[in-house]
């Protein structure tokens, strides 16, 4: 397994992860483990959503440039350009 060292890491964070690794009596290595592993998992969710919305908006469907607008056929419909 590779190790990975942090530097910096801010007192108020550390103190939260320690409380969370305290209150399941657990290492303080095994919530960051949870923590990253969640952190990868939204953000692979995310990129996921992202790609098929692109997907979407490149596959939606659009007039023709020769079809006349909702007003024109409307106006056609009713009679008004008669």
């Amino acid at each position: 397994m590779t190790q990975l060292s942090t530097l910096e890491i801010p007192d108020s964070l550390y103190t939260q992860i320690q409380g969370m690794a305290l209150s399941q009596s657990r290492s303080i290595n095994e919530p960051i483990l949870t923590l990253l592993q969640r952190a990868l998992e939204i953000e692979t969710q995310r990129q996921s959503q992202a790609k098929i919305l692109q997907d979407i908006h490149q596959t939606r469907w659009r007039p023709s440039a020769i079809a006349p607008d909702s007003v024109t056929l409307l106006r056609e419909i009713r009679g008004y350009d008669e």
